[in-house]
């Protein structure tokens, strides 16, 4: 009688849990229709907040995009989403990387226009893809910040680019007592446009103190989005800059030296500013979604984040960063007279270099855009280097300026370390088994060595005195090495 009992009790709680399953489905059924039920079609700027997220996309999908490389792809409600990825330029980007397999290579574009960003590739050695690695900014922006120090001078500090400004101790090289060094007979000095082209430390470094100043600086970090949330359908790390008050720290931090970091995103965002008279994108990826039926449910339009400089303040600028690559740091890489793109348009950048981490890494930046005038593409390249050398940003971004364009691609600069020092320089190859380019080298070398025994002979009885002061200089220069 108990056993009987206890066999219809189970029952009855049996019964009473299909019930209560069955009831759980049907919530759960309905619930799931309603989520994907699909709002009437909406025009917005696109915004990691909601926009194109709200129809059944979600940043995992946009991710596994990115990751693949591809410009569209199936929503599982069977609606379309296309991005705004240029494919072509997004793969080419990324065969380069793998190609040379740096320790990173980061690359990002966009339309100053539109903010269509048309490329974001991440890539660590060995072949991954990294999609977020242009969202961070965890780069430093080395001589890159000398675009911002550069505008905040002309703007505020009244400096015209041919204003001629006098330097000590190299053009690399910061010291204490050359950020008020006075014009002599035998100073050198070089223009502002010279300056921003070579990427001079040294007239930089004077520039930020005398005629731009630490809350200036600081001001204009703020314009150009540091410290600001950028608007994007992936977050975005937030790039930072600390502008110390002692001279000598703010002259390094407005040379290159200091602790500025950017994404790459952003330093694309940066160029468009510069390139569109001070308006500053916001930066799209998200393009379109429609329905199964190819019925717009959501598309992106053009905005404005944010106004930066003068439109006066941005052209003068950008006509500087022309000669960077005409005669200045990325000259070698974009070799002006060997290059069909550079005889059809204007091209402005503006690089950067950096050794830091640990342990120690060379960061080597372009960023640019062209065509100057009316521009169509900016971007910014970074290659993070370790000693095994073979491309720099310049290369890449001249790259990647040849395949939107639909310009033949070019082979990069050749670069080996030099005995004995920690610079490094170009090689010039010589071809094997021809006697005459030996004879042609041995003789040159041989000439080159005579040439060097008679300067040395004629500096000897200075030789002392040369030595200390190139101790106090070294005491007082930076232990990073920046240039370009």
């Amino acid at each position: 009688m108990t056993r009987r009992a206890d066999g219809t009790g189970f029952r009855r709680i049996a019964a009473v849990g299909i019930v209560l399953l069955a009831g759980w489905a049907l919530a759960t059924a309905v619930m799931a229709a309603n989520r994907h039920q699909l709002p009437p079609p909406t025009r917005s700027a696109p915004d990691s907040g909601g926009g194109a997220f709200d129809h059944g996309f979600t940043p995992a999908d946009l991710h596994a995009l990115l990751q693949a490389g591809r410009p569209d792809g199936l929503l599982p409600n069977g609606s379309r989403v296309t991005l705004s990825l240029n494919e072509e330029l997004q793969s080419q980007i990324f065969d380069l990387f793998r190609r040379f397999d740096p320790l990173y290579g980061v690359f990002a574009a966009m339309e100053p226009d539109t903010g269509r960003v048309v490329a974001l590739v991440g890539y660590r050695r060995g072949g991954e893809s990294d999609p977020w690695l242009p969202l961070k900014a965890i780069y430093p922006a080395a001589s890159l910040i000398k675009v911002v120090t550069a505008s905040a001078a002309i703007e505020r500090g009244k400096v015209s680019p041919q204003d001629e400004f006098s330097y000590r101790g190299g053009i690399y090289g910061i010291t204490r007592g050359g950020i008020h060094a006075r014009d002599g007979r035998r100073t050198p000095k070089m223009t502002l446009e010279e300056a921003i082209a070579r990427s001079a430390n040294a007239v930089f470094g004077k520039v930020a103190v005398n005629n731009v100043g630490g809350p200036v600086l600081e001001e204009y970090l703020a314009k150009f989005g540091f410290e600001q949330k950028i608007p994007f359908d992936l977050p975005v790390e937030t790039s930072r800059g600390i502008v110390p008050k002692e001279e000598y720290e703010l002259a390094r931090t407005g040379a290159g030296f200091g602790e500025v970091y950017v994404s790459p995103l952003h330093m694309a965002m940066i160029m468009s500013a510069i390139a569109s008279s001070g308006a500053m994108p916001r930066p799209v990826l998200i393009d379109r979604i429609e329905d199964r039926d190819g019925q717009p449910l959501y598309e992106s339009s053009p905005m404005k984040w944010r106004d930066t400089v003068l439109p006066e303040t941005a052209n003068a600028v950008v006509r500087m960063m022309v000669k960077t690559v005409e005669m200045g740091t990325s000259r070698r890489a974009f070799a002006p007279g060997r290059t069909p793109l550079l005889q059809d348009m204007d091209v402005a950048g503006k690089t950067g270099s950096l050794s830091g981490w640990t342990p120690s890494v060379h960061f080597e930046w372009f960023a640019g855009v062209a065509p100057v005038g009316s521009p169509r593409l900016a971007l910014s390249a970074l290659v993070v280097n370790d000693s095994r050398w073979k491309i720099k940003g310049s290369y890449v971004g001249k790259e990647a300026f040849n395949s939107y364009f639909g310009y033949p691609s070019s082979m990069p600069p050749v670069y080996a370390k030099a005995r004995g020092t920690r610079k490094w320089r170009p090689v010039r190859a010589v071809k094997k088994g021809n006697p005459t380019v030996k004879a042609k080298s041995k003789k040159a070398g041989k000439a080159a060595r005579a040439r060097k025994a008679v300067k040395a002979r004629k500096r000897a009885p200075a030789k002392t005195a040369e030595k200390g002061v190139g101790k106090r200089l070294a005491a007082n220069a930076s232990t990073a090495r920046t240039g370009g």
